[in-house]
């Protein structure tokens, strides 16, 4: 998208996204503003408009500390696409404004751009779509009546940049992040860049010992999570967790003595990327839910029709939904249940775009819930188990 800056009635200067080389527009300012005669009412305002316009870009494109590299990335490409500026002013530059400093760092990053970047599933359908109906390339299903559904790779992209971009700014409030399946880290190489202030931790099974068995204990089918360049490095830094997220009792460990320590940001996102069967799904939601603060994300991915995944979205959202609606009946307290009680009153939202859902949390304070309390319950994939559910009592 391009954007034209008016400087002068004598001088336009073109630029894209907002950027432009780090010395080509202040100078080209301060030059026009000796080569033009000064003069009253518009061409005075046009000035100082030109030469504040050209502090701000300056001073975005120049700060030196912008730490991820997407910031970089940008820069540099500006740079390189740019022909080299005049160096004949020697005007000197205000200080940067800390508001000025402010706005650049409220800025959120792409989680499309990044996605690509790492080769994440999370935004390859929107690349492949093309390819796959004009081409015949990149094509996961083709036997699908919906368009969408027949290049391989999803598109989530949508969802997170809504949900999830404020997160992605520098100057949000630091907090932990946990994925659920790490697999071979594409997915959490893109967290780790596009959530710079996040403490990103993640649970693979695949890390487990070699053995025999899919125990919880041992891995039978290989180590995918090694495949990662920087796999010993998230080992190191006890943020990649080798264990079995559906085990309530591993899960117990990883929250208490990982996660949930004296001085530790709050738990604010979680995202469920793990083995996409139903019971796994919604066993994630049963644990993590209620431990995340207040206003932050669970994103369930990964929910698109199969045999394995099609009991979440027709049996357990269902009985979500009816919660997030629960009032309750003093005079019949029987005849209106709860489906899930340890979730009640602490949804704000349940949002879902294709193959994704994201619960929000609303500002109840989070909860410790007890082993048993935390596993999912006898009703949890089978919706006749909840008498609020049945006829009559809707």
């Amino acid at each position: 998208m391009q954007a034209t800056l008016t400087l002068e009635p004598s001088f336009t200067h073109t630029f894209n996204n907002s950027l432009v080389n780090n010395d080509h527009l202040p100078n080209m300012v301060a030059l026009n503003r000796r080569q033009t005669k000064p003069q009253k009412g518009k061409t005075l305002l046009s000035h100082a408009l030109a030469f504040a316009a050209g502090l701000i870009i300056h001073s975005f494109v120049s700060r030196e500390d912008c730490g991820d590299d997407v910031f970089k990335d940008e820069i540099s490409k500006q740079e390189s696409n740019t022909a080299p500026a005049s160096s004949t002013s020697n005007t000197a530059l205000r200080p940067i404004q800390p508001t000025l400093i402010e706005e650049i760092e409220k800025k959120e990053l792409n989680f499309y751009d990044i996605g690509l970047k790492t080769g994440t599933d999370k935004v390859q359908g929107q690349k492949n779509l093309h390819l796959c109906l004009k081409e015949g390339k990149m094509c996961n299903e083709p036997k699908h009546v919906r368009e969408e559904c027949q290049p391989f790779g999803h598109f989530y992209h949508t969802l997170y940049q809504q949900k999830l971009g404020r997160y992605s700014s520098k100057d949000a409030e630091p907090f932990q992040f946990l994925e659920v399946g790490f697999f071979n880290g594409k997915g959490y190489d893109m967290y780790r860049e596009f959530l710079p202030r996040g403490e990103c931790h993640s649970i693979e099974i695949s890390c487990l010992p070699h053995g025999d068995k899919n125990d919880g204990e041992t891995w039978p089918w290989g180590n995918f999570a090694e495949k990662n360049p920087k796999y010993q490095q998230y080992l190191d830094e006890n943020l990649l967790h080798c264990g079995d997220a559906n085990n309530v009792n591993y899960l117990m460990d990883v929250w208490t003595k990982e996660m949930k320590r004296p001085g530790a940001p709050p738990l604010k996102v979680v995202v469920d990327d793990g083995s996409h069967e139903a019971a796994h799904m919604a066993q994630s939601v049963m644990f993590w839910l209620p431990r995340i603060e207040p206003g932050g994300l669970l994103f369930v991915e990964d929910i698109q029709p199969s045999s394995v995944a099609n009991p979440f979205t027709t049996q357990f959202l269902p009985q979500l939904m009816k919660d997030l609606h629960y009032c309750g009946d003093k005079d019949k307290p029987n005849e209106d249940e709860a489906c899930f009680p340890t979730l009640v009153g602490m949804v704000q939202s349940i949002h879902c775009e294709m193959h994704i859902c994201v619960i929000e949390r609303n500002q109840a304070p989070a909860k410790e819930l007890s082993l048993e309390e935390s596993k999912l319950p006898a009703n949890g994939l089978d919706m006749k188990k909840c008498k609020s559910m049945l006829p009559g009592h809707w």
